[in-house]
């Protein structure tokens, strides 16, 4: 099984080739890469053109060029959008944001972008299904999947829904990053495998606690309830062997990779 992490955390605080070199140095394969770099700090998700289409396929190819230098992987792309929200306007530019991610994804290395569904509301599950069928067919011409994470406070809140959204669009090129942790409130792990397996993509790595009226938090992976021995045995059992770790900072990325490898090492010894 192959352990990642989320570039951002260290293309924030450093140049693309440092971080590349540190993100190598603690022995990570692969990296989902990301749409914030210090070098081109107004082009960041901050601001009002988010989206890592803008950076432009130059940079992404330098970028892609210094990762797999130093020995990393780049398997998916940061694109994070609203794609169900009420106002039209700001939907229809999510959308175009979105499909700048699948131009630039393959000049990244990446073979896949990431993003949430977007807040649920009234009609929100649908306009989530609007907006995707506008993204997929440009997914289909770019050989680029779409990931959701499905997440409890998303339009798309519970594995149940991501397969219904699976179900009404039919695309192939429509496929699932698992985050348990997100959907922790309302699904088991075991759950989440049986409904969604054959769609799952790639992993997160975070964890949950949920606290008084059900309210999750999300403390980084280990310090929760997220049952991680679990976890693997199925990723393992379903042929998924892509994790990667979010929700931890450069300081505390030992600590997090360590319990994660231990997991990993005595469910693959065993």
């Amino acid at each position: 099984m192959q352990l990642g992490i989320r570039a951002v955390i260290y293309t924030r605080n450093h140049e693309r080739a440092e971080a590349a070199r540190l993100i190598a140095a603690a022995g990570f394969a692969g990296v989902q890469m990301a749409s914030h770099y210090v070098e081109s700090a107004d082009l960041t998700s901050g601001q009002p053109r988010m989206g890592p289409g803008v950076l432009g396929a130059e940079f992404a190819a330098e970028t892609r060029e210094l990762f797999h230098a130093a020995g990393l992987q780049t398997w998916c792309l940061d694109c994070y959008n609203p794609l169900s929200g009420a106002d039209e306007t700001m939907r229809t530019h999510a959308v175009e944001q979105m499909i700048g991610g699948l131009r630039i994804a393959r000049s990244f290395g990446c073979d896949a972008i990431v993003t949430e569904a977007g807040s649920r509301g009234v009609d929100g599950f649908e306009r989530f299904l609007d907006s995707m069928r506008r993204v997929l067919p440009v997914a289909e011409e770019e050989d680029v999947a779409v990931c959701i994470e499905p997440s409890y406070a998303q339009s798309v809140p519970s594995c149940w829904a991501m397969a219904g959204a699976i179900e009404e669009l039919g695309s192939p090129y429509l496929r699932v990053l698992l985050d348990p942790a997100n959907i922790l409130v309302y699904d088991s792990v075991d759950r989440m495998f049986s409904v969604l397996a054959g769609s799952i993509m790639y992993m997160h790595a975070k964890d949950c606690v949920v606290g008084e009226k059900a309210m999750p938090t999300f403390p980084s992976a280990g310090e929760g309830m997220v049952d991680w021995h679990r976890t693997v045995e199925l990723m393992d059992e379903h042929g998924i062997d892509r994790m990667i770790i979010e929700y931890a900072r450069e300081e505390t990325l030992e600590q997090v990779a360590g319990f994660l490898r231990g997991v990993i090492s005595e469910v693959e010894g065993s």
